[in-house]
């Protein structure tokens, strides 16, 4: 029953049922918080259930064993080799061994610092008014053997995504509008919630602190585990290729020795210098070589995870993105819409405007996210309903500028537009794409 109770405890680590990222996001907020939960289980069972510590304590009655025990346990002991003397009274100690006590905090600390970056994109989507996570929750509750039941889904999912995207675009025009948004363009500071990069920003921002996290943990690693831990699996692995006895005695000792004092009667202070035994620094050991290596390879994969997501929002990765799962489909650029408007657009310029005006770059965002936690046939579907959404509602979707909506811009909601009459109604439209 106990061994239920802790595999469940470590299914529920990382939020699981949260996918609403890619793999090396998860390899921070999830498989790390299991990688550390594991060796605090490890750590705390031999700690608070065992034995961590035993003293030498021949000179020492039996009955004070324990409390020898204790006090060298909660006072700290030093490293001392054995081709050294002890110091005498007007010699310093060496320097106490400051950890052995707080491991299990110190993982409980960086197992928060883990799961910190992945709360803030959590909550930070759902202030912007995207949810990531309901979008793709809707993903993977689909059926996606039944085909009739999932395209609803699908049409369902894609006029979810239509509306959080319209709510994110703005409706101006004008001269002032042409003024801020090419001062944006040019200053590439276009950050608003209406501005279609935000999430894309705040999912960026998200990464760096991935990798800030697994960077900066080896260093913070530093204040517990004594000076240049950063390069301790460095130094193993330099030991190993030459041949060296992996020895890292003085930074996990197994032997150490004790300085404490007991007050007896009469005021008589005796000073006593014991030996101990740390059989958890057996543990510690392989467990923190394994931390390190660990994190290095969370920064690396994290770093990796950021220069690919960089590359998804230019230009040429999203057009080729949008475009291969539109060919897939066998979607075809030109449509009746633009040809009942007597606008003919070539196919790059639809195709750019459904990427770079309807999607924009949260929009891409989304898509890709779908497709990482999905499969191509589901991520295709979603495409060609949006591409079908944008074709039958292209003047209140795209936020465009007058001169590439041409025609399509001048459509009243009632049918007349400053073109005059000659353009069809809403109604003939939409009867028109069904």
């Amino acid at each position: 029953m106990a061994l239920y109770l802790v595999v469940d405890a470590f299914k529920k680590l990382g939020s699981p049922t949260v996918r609403n990222d890619d793999f090396y996001d998860r390899l921070s907020r999830k498989y790390s918080l299991i990688l550390l939960g594991v060796s605090f289980l490890v750590v705390s069972t031999s700690q608070f259930v065992g034995h961590p510590i035993n003293c030498y304590t021949q000179n020492i009655a039996g009955s004070h064993i324990s409390y020898v025990n204790w006090v060298c346990w909660i006072s700290n002991s030093y490293y001392l080799p054995f081709e050294k003397p002890l110091p005498n009274r007007d010699q310093l100690t060496p320097d106490k061994i400051p950890y052995y006590q707080w491991v299990p905090f110190i993982i409980l600390c960086m197992m928060f610092l883990f799961y910190l970056p992945g709360f803030v994109w959590r909550n930070m989507n759902k202030t912007c008014g995207i949810n990531t996570k309901i979008i793709t929750n809707m993903v993977l509750s689909m059926d996606q053997l039944n085909s009739e039941t999932r395209e609803k889904s699908v049409r369902s999912l894609a006029k979810h995504i239509d509306k959080a995207l319209a709510y994110h675009r703005e409706y101006e025009y004008g001269f002032m509008y042409k003024i801020r948004r090419s001062i944006t363009s040019i200053l590439c500071c276009t950050l608003g919630r209406t501005s279609g990069n935000y999430l894309a920003c705040v999912y960026i921002f998200v990464k760096f602190l991935y990798i800030a996290n697994a960077i900066g943990q080896l260093f913070l690693l530093n204040l517990f585990m004594g000076k240049d831990f950063n390069m301790y699996g460095i130094n193993v692995l330099n030991q190993w290729l030459h041949g060296n006895e992996m020895d890292a005695v003085e930074r996990f000792p197994r032997i150490t020795m004790c300085k404490f004092k007991i007050r007896t009667l009469g005021d008589n202070i005796q000073p006593y210098d014991v030996q101990c035994l740390l059989p958890i620094n057996i543990y510690n050991e392989k467990i923190f070589l394994l931390i390190w290596f660990w994190l290095a390879f969370v920064a690396a994969a994290s770093t990796y995870g950021l220069i690919k997501w960089l590359y998804y929002f230019t230009s040429k990765s999203r057009r080729d993105f949008i475009q291969r799962f539109l060919r897939a489909n066998d979607i075809h650029y030109n449509d009746s819409l633009n040809q009942t408007l007597n606008s003919h657009p070539s196919p790059a310029k639809r195709l750019d405007d459904f990427i770079n005006n309807y999607c924009r770059q949260d929009g891409i965002l989304l898509l890709r996210i779908i497709k990482k936690n999905t499969n191509n046939v589901i991520a295709g579907e979603v495409i060609c309903a949006l591409w079908d959404n944008w074709k039958i509602y292209p003047q209140f979707r795209s936020n465009t500028t007058p001169e590439s909506d041409s025609g399509i811009m001048t459509i009243g909601v009632h049918g007349s537009g400053e073109g005059g009459n000659d353009h069809p109604t809403m109604k003939q439209l939409l009867m028109s794409q069904t």
